[in-house]
């Protein structure tokens, strides 16, 4: 599978379904700019979501949010 996503970091991330509208309400609330998300291809289980940003700030905030 081939996806064209152009952004510049990448965090993959562990989450239930159901936890997945309130991780998307936070980049609603909290980001600018291109953000886009996709089950990982890569990973055999249905909990594991790719996020993308094109802005360094809102991925390292992404990152320790999810810690």
């Amino acid at each position: 599978m081939s996806i064209n996503i152009p952004t510049a970091f990448k965090s993959s991330i562990k989450i239930q379904f159901a936890e997945l509208q309130s991780m998307l309400e936070w980049v609603d609330n909290n980001c600018v700019g291109e953000v886009k998300y996709m089950e990982d291809p890569n990973s055999d289980m249905y909990n594991s979501w790719v996020f993308f940003f094109e802005n360094e700030r809102y991925y390292v905030a992404f990152t320790l949010l999810k810690k």
